[in-house]
């Protein structure tokens, strides 16, 4: 089952990332967001992302 992230980059920024169990990225955020609220709702809109785990 594929899973979400979300992680903030080295501008600050908000993205996410939608991973197979390999960890090969199938979906990722276009761009970054100023908040994780935003980032989110983006993941759930874009792509099919309902729930996240924090990367590190």
């Amino acid at each position: 089952m594929p899973k979400c992230e979300i992680y903030e980059d080295v501008k600050g920024e908000w993205r996410w990332r939608r991973t197979n169990k390999k960890g090969d990225i199938l979906e990722y955020s276009k761009k970054g967001f100023e908040s994780r609220e935003e980032c989110e709702k983006n993941g759930k809109e874009e792509g099919s992302c309902t729930s996240y785990k924090l990367a590190l």
